[in-house]
């Protein structure tokens, strides 16, 4: 099975005695991830993708819980808490010009209006004010708000996001 998936969201702790658990979205709106299907699984530490069996899913308050095909007990459940799910990047379908997913930024170089390398992209932080771009440079990330002015441009296809960022700001 191919393992370049798309993390889409976790199993969460248990829920009742039945084998049902709480289902984490990492997608916005959080209601995208029961659209994104079929889901894959993976173990937490391990890089290896497994299909996901038949699975029923309920509204519960602002989310949802999930019970996998063959557990029936809370105690089957807990063994899955934490357990990654993911789809495939062609589930997640194409974007318009100027949209783009957060697994689309990972690894684009970042240079400021100055044409300075700042670094490539390992990840993004949702902070809840905004998110936030980690950016590898040197030993000590860069940590560059994701809001208008600091981004000026991102360029997906050419693998690259200009920023209106100083070197000496996070020196």
């Amino acid at each position: 099975m191919a393992q370049n998936h798309i993390v889409v969201g976790r199993l969460g702790r248990t829920f009742g005695v039945k084998g049902w658990q709480h289902l984490q979205s990492f997608t916005t709106p959080r209601d995208n991830l029961l659209s994104y299907r079929p889901w894959s699984l993976r173990e937490p530490g391990n890089g290896v993708w497994r299909p996901l069996p038949d699975c029923e899913i309920q509204s519960h308050k602002d989310g949802h819980i999930v019970r996998l095909a063959g557990v029936a007990q809370r105690e089957q459940a807990q063994t899955y808490s934490g357990w990654l799910l993911g789809v495939a990047p062609e589930v997640l379908g194409d974007t318009d010009e100027d949209e783009f997913y957060w697994h689309d930024l990972i690894g684009c170089d970042v240079v400021n209006e100055q044409e300075q390398s700042l670094g490539k992209v390992t990840g993004l932080l949702e902070t809840g004010a905004h998110d936030v771009l980690q950016v590898a440079h040197g030993t000590q990330p860069l940590l560059i708000p994701f809001v208008d002015p600091y981004v000026v441009d991102v360029q997906t296809t050419q693998r690259r996001i200009v920023v209106m960022w100083q070197l000496e700001w996070s020196e």
